[in-house]
């Protein structure tokens, strides 16, 4: 019995220990089989004392070739120069870890971007028996980083090119539209002397060409007034100045202003209130002026004679609907939305005769989104079409 109870003790440490040993060799084995990893030991002073399969593969030496090797021998020259391999390892000395992303050497002569973990490893007593070392290959991943990064800084050069384009376009436009205001100005004023008289009698068939000069000189004007609205626009420098207006009495002089120019082109124009619009709004109330003022000059320019153009004013839950409606030539569904386009005109029957900037609209959409709104259109080809300026509620309450 005493001879069985002395054996047991003995007999659990040598299964143990056999079951140890069993695991180290499958753990053995398990390191040597990873393919996507560089996992080998490195003594004291770091040299190689293991190597794997994945080792091999990613490095390009069988273990009979570098087994034995230090391992700065994967360091490029200037890292092997400036102590780099040494550094790495007294560090993971002092702190047990150290992790590195850098290059490394292949036994080729090929550079790849690795990923090292360096571990210390230390027996039972603490004393230092070598180092664990494990590489992995992300020259993929570090070449698509860079690809990002050369392509982040080309658009970032292009966005800083295209702004710098954008003020200096701006600053274009501004500079020649100021240039091109001033002789057309006086020259307004030398036509508007001589139509009016004070530069003596001047013979009918002469009148007549100084009146078409004079209203053509009208039309440069105003052209180059949009030119300047949209630069100062585009630019930023539009504020909206907001106040509490009586919306029936604001449409009614915007009619009023708008009724000599529609009388001329045998037109009318009517008002109409619809009892659910609100009473006061706080809008800008020059800019929203020349917005609906655009729309109202519009629906008469591509409006025949003898037809007549209604502003109107109601509310829904949400919004306040600025209605204008022509009996014009109409515009197609595909061409709706090219309207509000910078430089754009559709072409119809009367687009000629009319002519325009295509900036009208443009600006109308602008305004109308700053004070919190949406433009938008009702038309087919053929008699009529119907522009809606919708502004919310909420954003335009009195």
């Amino acid at each position: 019995m005493t001879n069985t109870a002395a054996e047991t003790p003995l007999s659990n440490l040598r299964s143990k220990h056999t079951a140890t040993l069993e695991e180290l060799d499958r753990y053995k084995l398990v390191v040597e089989a990873v393919e996507d990893y560089a996992i080998f030991m490195l003594d004291a002073k770091g040299y190689i004392q293991t190597w794997n399969k994945g080792a091999q593969k990613n490095k390009g030496y069988k273990p009979e070739e570098i087994i034995g090797k230090h391992f700065s021998i994967f360091y490029r020259k200037e890292d092997k120069d400036a102590k780099k391999p040494e550094r790495e390892l007294e560090l993971a000395t002092q702190i047990g870890r150290v992790e590195d992303e850098d290059w490394r050497v292949r036994k080729d002569g090929s550079e790849f971007w690795a990923n090292v973990v360096i571990t210390a490893l230390r027996d039972e007593e603490g004393k230092l028996v070598g180092f664990a070392k494990v590489t992995r290959d992300l020259t993929e991943r570090k070449k698509n980083e860079d690809t990002l990064r050369s392509n982040n800084a080309v658009l970032i050069k292009q966005q800083k090119d295209l702004q710098a384009l954008n003020i200096s376009k701006d600053e274009f436009i501004s500079l020649a539209s100021h240039q091109l205001r001033t002789p057309a100005t006086a020259i307004k004023q030398l036509l508007g002397m001589a139509t009016q008289g004070f530069l003596g009698e001047v013979e009918p068939r002469l009148l007549d060409i100084i009146q078409r000069a004079y209203e053509a000189n009208e039309r440069q004007i105003r052209i180059v007034d949009n030119l300047l609205r949209v630069a100062l626009l585009d630019a930023g420098k539009v504020v909206l100045r907001k106040k509490s207006i009586n919306l029936p009495e604001y449409l009614a002089d915007i009619v009023t202003e708008h009724a000599g120019s529609i009388v001329k082109r045998n037109q009318v124009i009517e008002l109409k209130i619809s009892k659910s619009a609100p009473g006061f709004i706080s809008i800008d109330a020059d800019h929203l002026r020349m917005a609906i003022g655009n729309l109202i000059d519009n629906a008469s320019k591509y409006s025949h004679e003898d037809s007549k153009i209604v502003l109107k004013a109601s509310a829904n839950k949400k919004d306040c609907v600025i209605a204008v409606r022509d009996a014009g030539v109409g515009i197609q569904p595909g061409e709706h939305q090219v309207l509000f386009t910078k430089f754009s005109r559709v072409q119809n029957e009367l687009s000629d005769k009319v002519g325009g900037s295509g900036l009208g609209l443009y600006w109308v959409k602008r305004v109308v989104k700053m004070h919190g709104g949406k433009v938008d259109i009702s038309s087919n080809k053929g008699p009529g079409s119907t522009f809606f300026i919708k502004l919310p509620l909420e954003e335009i309450r009195a």
